[in-house]
């Protein structure tokens, strides 16, 4: 880490799979919630290519998955949000690097930002109970109307972070991130090793990395 310019006024990053590996939790509330409707459990490995676009989506995959009746999707939405929201930190670890690539960003004068699909609330709690920051603007899936692939959420943090799209770059791990990046007209890096979901064109992101310190000049 060097004290050159930053390239970038603001920094804005995906949660899941970028700046936490949070699989094993979202894993345990899917199991929780698949033990109160009594249907079978997908494994970790499985439900982890069912994240990257929300939650509700997350249930309806795994809905899916169960064969089960999709009417059932409000019962188990419920609780899946129960169980998750009382221990959002739970199975929950920090990536590589993370909380010294953040201080070292706002150090140097950057705003930083969080956009997410996951709900605001577990988000925020994710934040504080991990102790990760500073961030300056955070939105989550259920911040706006619309989340992830659409571009509103993550234009609303970078407007929050008093930035532009041209001065910001959007740092995540998956196909949605990406899209979403691509739509805002927003500089993207990408994290190797992620929750990814789909391909990205080998032109798209400005910058690939293994580690978060990688961002840094």
């Amino acid at each position: 880490m060097t004290d050159a310019p930053l390239p970038y006024a603001a920094y804005v990053f995906d949660l899941d799979g970028t700046l936490i590996d949070s699989a094993p939790g979202i894993h345990a509330a899917v199991v929780a919630m698949c033990a109160e409707l009594d249907l079978p459990a997908p494994d970790l490995k499985t439900m982890t290519g069912f994240i990257g676009n929300g939650v509700p989506t997350l249930i309806a995959r795994v809905l899916a998955w169960a064969e089960a009746d999709p009417d059932r999707h409000p019962d188990a939405l419920a609780a899946f949000t129960r169980a998750y929201e009382a221990d959002p930190a739970g199975g929950t670890t920090i990536l590589p690097g993370v909380p010294e690539t953040l201080r070292a960003l706002a150090a140097r004068g950057a705003r930083i930002g969080l956009c997410t699909n996951k709900p605001a609330a577990p988000a925020r709690a994710i934040l504080d109970l991990l102790a990760l920051g500073p961030f300056h603007a955070v939105a989550g899936g259920d911040t706006l109307t619309v989340h992830k692939p659409d571009p509103a959420p993550l234009l609303h943090v970078i407007a929050a972070l008093g930035a532009t799209p041209d001065t910001t770059l959007y740092i995540g791990d998956s196909a949605v991130d990406w899209t979403t990046a691509d739509a805002a007209s927003v500089d993207y890096a990408h994290l190797h090793g992620g929750y990814q979901n789909g391909r990205i064109p080998a032109h798209g992101p400005v910058q690939w990395i293994d580690t978060l310190p990688d961002l840094l000049p």
